[in-house]
């Protein structure tokens, strides 16, 4: 936070939190990404070009680094290649809008479902319909990130037991995802299950 913003990034492996902190040393995370995912983008082209959060790596991560030099020249060559970038940096401020949603509209035990809905995979030699998550990185981050104490999130958790969740450690398996889906209020097509 407060560097020049020289560079935006793309994950390889593993996952970067996003964060800032408050006068109170509150640690706030604004986003947690992971393979495949870019950041600060807009920073570089941001009048500012100051990256305006902290970043950190909450595992071991590769990344890839895109000079601002390099990636303006690959804009003034190739249009295409801009309307692509606007359009990631649009998909991501209107899942940044969602998010505050939930955070503001659900209640926890909502909110870690939508949660495990997002990360969701149907895994060979479970049983038929159900779903597994394996959480991709440390609950105190989900927590954190979701906007629940700590301390909360394991209760709001086992609040999802009727809804067909069962949590074993980070191995997270949903019997009934549709159940899970209407009582978070989200449509199972907007997930990768």
């Amino acid at each position: 936070m407060g560097d020049e913003a020289s560079a935006f990034f793309i994950i390889q492996k593993g996952w970067i939190k996003l964060y800032r902190i408050s006068r109170e040393a509150e640690e706030t995370i604004i986003h947690v990404f992971g393979p495949g995912e870019s950041f600060a983008e807009a920073a570089v082209f941001s009048d500012r070009k100051i990256y305006p959060v902290n970043a950190q790596a909450v595992e071991d991560v590769e990344l890839i680094e895109i000079p601002r030099n390099y990636f303006i020249h690959k804009i003034e060559e190739d249009s295409r290649f801009a309307l692509r970038m606007l359009g990631a940096i649009a998909a991501r401020q209107h899942y940044l809008v969602q998010q505050l949603e939930q955070v503001t509209n659900r209640t926890a035990p909502q909110r870690i479902g939508a949660f495990l809905l997002r990360f969701c995979r149907r895994e060979p030699g479970t049983k038929e319909g159900a779903l597994t998550v394996n959480l991709p990185y440390d609950k105190s981050i989900i927590s954190r990130r979701l906007n629940i104490k700590a301390e909360t999130f394991s209760r709001a958790l086992a609040k999802l037991g009727p809804h067909g969740v069962e949590a074993n450690g980070r191995l997270i398996l949903i019997k009934k995802p549709e159940s899970l889906a209407k009582f978070c209020e989200v449509e199972l097509k907007d997930t990768p299950c």
